[in-house]
């Protein structure tokens, strides 16, 4: 199944989720919406840092690692 960037955006509108980067000693960020996780990590270098944007769900998570986060941010830009 074809990985759905504005669907993801929009199904998450209220879910919280945590943007993680990979660099040593950094600390996960907590937003209220996928949309507003996709902005912090724009916004703080995911375009060449490593990154992972989970959602957090009752049932499970969802990790969105750096490529789909790019693609997230890419589509975030098409939306607007």
């Amino acid at each position: 199944m074809a990985f759905d960037p504005i669907k993801a955006l929009t199904n998450y509108s209220d879910a919280e989720c945590t943007v993680q980067f990979m660099i040593a000693g950094s600390t996960a960020s907590v937003f209220p919406s996928l949309e507003a996780a996709t902005i912090f990590a724009r916004e703080n270098g995911a375009g060449w840092k490593d990154v992972e944007i989970t959602v957090h769900l009752d049932r499970e998570d969802i990790v969105y690692a750096t490529g789909k986060t790019r693609t997230l941010i890419e589509a975030l830009r098409k939306k607007k």
